[in-house]
């Protein structure tokens, strides 16, 4: 199974790249500091065009970082999606449910967020495997469906190749 629907809420999970996802919103990890590093998000900044990081710059002149858990968002540039959500995750299980559910939240608040697509946030990168990163993050999502979600109605998570697809589809299978 690659899909479960929880209250008009459908989740799937693709082996893709999230860079031509067809969505109102991508979500990437970013740094305190909005700045271009880590593989994901060099490579959705490439294609989302300059213009994303200056929307990032403007965003840095307000605030002095981006505490961890937190998520900011900017438009999507030259990407199909509309939006980029930049989230910062942290280094454990706490900080990287507090940011995707924070960026669940926050594409909530926005009516025109009907589909949002996540990569796998946190996975390899600070030592999450990717069946620890498919339990918090599925899970999480499940969670914010269940107990707040309105406007979202398609979640989708790509992934880079078939392990850890496999690895999320086993813990997808065991969600209900």
């Amino acid at each position: 199974m690659n899909k479960l629907t929880f209250n008009d809420t459908t989740i799937e999970i693709a082996v893709n790249d999230i860079v031509n996802a067809e969505c109102d919103a991508i979500v990437i990890p970013t740094n305190s500091r909005l700045l271009p590093s880590g593989t994901i998000r060099c490579k959705v900044l490439r294609k989302a065009g300059s213009q994303v990081q200056l929307e990032c710059n403007r965003i840095m002149q307000k605030i002095s970082n981006i505490p961890m858990g937190e998520v900011v968002i900017t438009s999507g540039g030259d990407l199909n999606s509309k939006f980029i959500l930049h989230i910062r995750s942290g280094h454990d299980k706490k900080k990287l449910i507090l940011a995707t559910w924070n960026s669940l939240k926050l594409a909530d608040q926005k009516e025109n967020i009907k589909s949002i697509c996540f990569p796998p946030i946190s996975l390899e990168v600070i030592g999450f495997n990717a069946q620890t990163c498919a339990e918090i993050i599925l899970s999480t999502i499940k969670k914010y469906i269940l107990e707040k979600n309105v406007n979202i109605r398609n979640i989708s998570i790509y992934l880079e190749n078939l392990p850890d697809y496999k690895e999320f589809e086993k813990t997808l299978d065991n969600l209900e």
